[in-house]
């Protein structure tokens, strides 16, 4: 994602609250908050999981639902959040 001009430190601190969410839940056993190493002002988050069960009970969390809704907010239009499983 990239954040909007202005809002990098509110977008960055919004991601960092989501990472210790998102952690404090069962089965999320690591993630990341990545930047490139051009100027890009881009920014990922990446969550790794037990299970596609425990990432879907994470993500329906509402207290997870509301950093996620508050981060969009803050960032360039076309933002996807996309979910991998193995296969």
């Amino acid at each position: 994602m990239k954040p909007r001009r202005g809002e990098e430190a509110r977008c960055e601190e919004l991601l960092r609250k989501l990472d210790a969410a998102a952690a404090a839940h069962a089965g999320c056993q690591v993630h990341y908050l990545m930047r490139p190493h051009d100027d890009s002002g881009e920014i990922a988050r990446l969550a790794i999981y037990d299970s596609e069960e425990s990432a879907e009970r994470t993500a329906n969390d509402t207290h997870i639902m509301a950093l996620r809704s508050e981060i969009h907010l803050l960032v360039e239009p076309g933002h996807t959040e996309r979910a991998f499983f193995t296969i």
